[in-house]
Order: C-alpha cells, then sequence, then structure tokens
C-alpha cells in the first residue's frame, strides 16, 4: 500500500446491535428522520436500568447479557406495532420510539416496570431471581428539532427524573 493511501477500516459495520438484534445508536438520525416523516405522532422513552453494573461485578458480563436480552424480549414484546428500539450510549440504556401520545407512553412503560419489577427477568441455578427496575422518561418529539437537541433534551429529562430518587430500595433491583 501506498504511504499516501487511506487504510480501509477492517472489521465491518453491523446495522444491528449484536446481542439484541435492534439497530445500532448510529442510526438514530435516520430512524428520527423516519418516523417524523410519518403520519402519526410518536413520543421518545429513553430508559436506563437501574444498578445494572451489580449483575456484571457480582456474577458476570454473561449473566448480564442474559437478562439484557430476556428484559428487551418481554419489553419488545408489548410495544405498539410501528415502535423503534435502540441501544444508547450505554449498554443499559435504551431510546424507543413510540407511536402514542406522551401521557400514554409514560403510562405505558410505568405499567411494565411494575410487570418488571414483580417477574425475574432471570433466575440462576442457585434459585437466585434477578429483578430489573428502571428509571425512563417521555419527551414530545418537535418536527422541527434537530436530532442532536432531541438527545439532549432526552437526556436532561432522564437526569433530572434519576435526580428525584426512587421512594423504594433497589438492593434486590436492577
Amino acid at each position: 500500500m501506498m504511504k499516501d493511501q487511506k487504510m480501509q477500516r477492517a472489521e465491518p459495520m453491523c446495522a444491528l446491535d449484536p446481542l439484541l438484534l435492534i439497530p445500532r445508536i448510529e442510526y438514530v438520525r435516520e430512524i428520527h428522520d423516519f418516523v417524523l416523516a410519518r403520519d402519526e405522532t410518536y413520543t421518545l422513552v429513553i430508559l436506563d436500568m437501574k444498578n445494572f453494573h451489580v449483575v456484571n461485578d457480582v456474577y458476570s458480563y454473561d449473566t448480564g447479557d442474559r437478562v439484557i436480552a430476556s428484559f428487551m424480549r418481554k419489553l419488545r414484546s408489548r410495544l405498539p406495532q410501528g415502535s423503534v428500539s435502540l441501544r444508547f450510549r450505554h449498554g443499559d440504556e435504551f431510546l424507543f420510539f413510540v407511536p402514542l401520545e406522551r401521557a400514554a407512553a409514560v403510562k405505558h412503560f410505568e405499567s411494565f416496570r411494575q410487570d418488571c419489577e414483580a417477574t425475574p427477568a432471570l433466575t440462576l441455578g442457585g434459585g437466585e431471581l434477578i429483578l430489573v427496575s428502571y428509571r425512563f422518561a417521555v419527551i414530545e418529539l418537535i418536527e422541527a428539532e434537530k436530532m442532536e437537541a432531541m438527545l439532549l433534551r432526552a437526556e436532561k429529562a432522564l437526569r433530572e427524573v434519576k435526580g428525584q430518587g426512587s421512594p423504594r430500595g433497589s438492593a434486590a433491583m436492577i
């Protein structure tokens, strides 16, 4: 190869997260533009699993992957038709574009959160149960708003939710 030629990337680009088979965050711009072009009202839900690092630290990354995969299978099976899920920033953060009004999206994700806290995401060989809990924020999509501004607004809303704390202890919850 000549010195002035640039090296090509050796690894292939993949559109899907390999664990969850959902679009990778690099495709958020295209998905944002796609849902705004639809003749439906969409909201954006940003979700962060509570204390997820504990599973990886105490059990293993493999167990953590199994918990996330189980959680996402359950959640995606309950999302309305036309929803799009993306893995966001860290492994336990997600974005969901859902074809619901804001109030309906809040109700939907709160109901699912309560179900998660009552039903184990994973039962380990020794009979230990791993329950999942999460925090989430819902924002309305604004047609004229740039995607970057939308993400900043969503992250700010999630930080505000996290700052409110949890009404119950989360020692057994992630």
